[in-house]
C-alpha cells in the first residue's frame, strides 16, 4: 500500500513541531528497512514482515515529508497514495502533555496547522479535490500529540513532550503495520 507520512506543525513553536519530530524519527526507521516483529519486538526487515505474513498491511511503500501549511498544501502532498498518516500537536487541556490519540478527520476543520485564514481546512480540501479528479487516500489516519506549549519559539520540545516521544512512535509503528493501536494515555 503507498503510504504517506505528514508530520505537521511549526518547527520553531517549541512542541507545535512534535508532528515533525515523530515523521523525522519514522523516516529514519523507515529507512533502515526495519520494523519490529509485533510479538518479539526484536527488528525485522520489512521484506521478512511482508514474507511471514505478519502483517496484511506491511506490503507497503513508505514516504515521510514535513508540512508547514494545511489545507490545500496537505491536500496536495496526499495525491497518489492509498494511505496517509498525518501526525499533529494538539491542545485540548483534556489529557497530559504527551498523550496520543487517534482522531477522526471531522476533528480537524479548524485547527492550527490543518487551515489557516488564507487557506481552506482540510475536509473542504479533500472535497476539493475528489470533486476534480485526483486520486486521494481511501486510509487516513490521524494521531494527535498534546501539547504543553505552542507559543514560545524554540526548537526543543518541553520536557513531558519529549519524554513521550519514543512510545508515540511505536504506537504509531504498531498502527501502520497492523499491530492496532490502543487509545490512551502514553505519558511516561
Amino acid at each position: 500500500m503507498k503510504t504517506i507520512i505528514i508530520g505537521l506543525g511549526n518547527p520553531i513553536l517549541s512542541d507545535d513541531s512534535v508532528g515533525i519530530k515523530v515523521a523525522r524519527i519514522l523516516q529514519e526507521r523507515v529507512k533502515d528497512g526495519t520494523v519490529p516483529d509485533l510479538r518479539t519486538g526484536l527488528p525485522v526487515s520489512l521484506g521478512e514482515v511482508v514474507e511471514s505474513g505478519l502483517s496484511p498491511s506491511a506490503n507497503i511503500n513508505i514516504d515521510v515529508v514535513e508540512i508547514y501549511a494545511g489545507g490545500i498544501r496537505l491536500m496536495d502532498a496526499m495525491v497518489g497514495y492509498e494511505r496517509a498518516v498525518i501526525i499533529d500537536a494538539m491542545v485540548t487541556g483534556k489529557v497530559s502533555p504527551g498523550s496520543l490519540q487517534t482522531l477522526p478527520l471531522s476533528a480537524l476543520i479548524s485547527t492550527r496547522n490543518m487551515a489557516c485564514m488564507h487557506d481552506t481546512n482540510i475536509s473542504t480540501a479533500l472535497e476539493l479535490g475528489k470533486m476534480i479528479g485526483l486520486k486521494l487516500p481511501d486510509h487516513i489516519s490521524i494521531f494527535g500529540i498534546e501539547a504543553k506549549d505552542v507559543e514560545t519559539f524554540s526548537e526543543e520540545l518541553t520536557e513531558e513532550v519529549e519524554k513521550a516521544v519514543p512510545e508515540v512512535v511505536e504506537n504509531i509503528i504498531k498502527n501502520i503495520f497492523g499491530g492496532g493501536y490502543e487509545n490512551r494515555r502514553i505519558l511516561l
